[in-house]
């Protein structure tokens, strides 16, 4: 494995923590929804709107990933990466974050039809949209759809930065690593 890899060669602070601050907050809201019903009754509604703010905080999040990332682009691929592996990287990023902002795009509206507000603890915002089953029903199923797509391709992600690491050897990892070889990082 590489050692003392540079500025150049991975990431900076803001993208790592962006990356890892995201990926936090996406594992907790799909694993929320998975087991909201296995809550009691009496904890659901906190449940949906941690589940909710945490959809919110992705969406933010990676609004302010994709403005870092236009201003800073990524260090280029390692030599190890083929022609194939780096147009699949690519196709696999730009699809991880048209579902970061997809997923919460829908769920929000979703939320909003089902006759809930949110609840961010110094304020609220109230329900504001009448249930209206016939609207939150498909769009529960899409958002759904989504988040399962979503975990699947960060899966591969994962997968693949796993095979870089174990297989190729080629340090794909470290780059996005905290607190790895940060030197005169910005």
């Amino acid at each position: 494995m590489q050692t003392g890899l540079t500025a150049v060669t991975r990431y900076d602070r803001v993208a790592i923590f962006l990356h890892w601050a995201i990926a936090f907050l996406i594992a907790i809201a799909f694993l929320l929804g998975l087991t909201v019903d296995d809550f009691p009754k009496a904890y659901k509604d906190a449940v949906v709107n941690a589940h909710s703010l945490l959809g919110l905080g992705v969406l933010l999040l990676t609004l302010m990933r994709i403005g870092w990332r236009l201003d800073h682009p990524p260090p280029p691929p390692p030599k190890s990466m083929s022609a194939w592996m780096e147009r699949l990287s690519k196709l696999t990023h730009a699809l991880l974050y048209f579902l970061m902002l997809a997923v919460p795009l829908i769920g929000l509206p979703t939320l909003f039809y089902r006759g809930r507000g949110l609840d961010f603890g110094l304020f609220q915002l109230p329900a504001f949209l009448a249930r209206t089953p016939e609207i939150f029903r498909p769009l529960t199923e899409l958002h759904e759809l989504g988040a399962y797509a979503l975990i699947g391709l960060a899966a591969g992600h994962i997968a693949a930065a796993l095979y870089h690491q174990w297989i190729l050897r080629d340090a794909l990892i470290a780059r996005m690593m905290p607190g790895h070889g940060l030197e005169g990082s910005t």
